[in-house]
This record gives structure tokens, sequence and C-alpha cells, in this order.
């Protein structure tokens, strides 16, 4: 039993992610929202968005990467999903990007 418990208490917290991905998260927004105020072109965003949130991003390709490595997975592999992840983040910021630009023309 006593071994059980340790292990346990010795298991990554997920929790650990929460802010990595917030921070992320956060950034995207502020860039998008900025980049909705200045009418920016779809595909200068989308080139533009590569350079912004740089650290956020790699603070959060770390927290996945160690995560993935502490729950046993092989870091290559870890680290390739956390990429993955964090490419997913800034897809999903050129479609909503563009959605508001989309609907800003509309007004």
């Amino acid at each position: 039993m006593l071994v059980m418990i340790m292990l346990a208490m010795a298991a990554p917290n997920p929790h650990a992610l929460d802010a990595p991905r917030q921070a992320y998260a956060a950034c995207i927004r502020g860039f998008e929202t900025k980049s909705v105020a200045a009418k920016m072109d779809a595909a200068a965003y989308s080139t533009a968005l590569s350079g912004v949130c740089t650290a956020e991003a790699a603070a959060l390709a770390k927290a996945l990467t160690d995560y993935d490595v502490a729950m046993g997975g092989k870091r290559a592999s870890a680290a390739a999903s956390a990429e993955s992840d964090v490419a997913d983040y800034r897809q999903t910021s050129e479609e909503r990007f563009r959605d508001l630009m989309t609907a800003a023309k509309g007004h």
C-alpha cells in the first residue's frame, strides 16, 4: 500500500500544464486582437504568427514534453507531439482570425 501511495505521489501533475497553456493562448489572443484592429491581411497574419509568442510556445512545448516523458513516453515522440499541439494552437488561431476578419468586413 505504501508503495502505491508513493507511486501516486511521484506521478506528474497534469495541472502543471495549465499555466503554460493559458499563457500561450492568452498571448495568441492578444496578437489576434491587435491584428484584427490593424486589419492585417490573413496571409500576413499567418506569417507573423509563427514569430510571436515564441517564449510561451517554447514553455508550453517543454511542459508537454516533460509531462509525456514523466508518464513514460520517449522524449523524441513527446517532443514531436508537443510541437504538434503548439502547431494546432497556431492553426486554430489562423482560422479564428479569418473568421474575425470576415465578420469585421460584414459590419
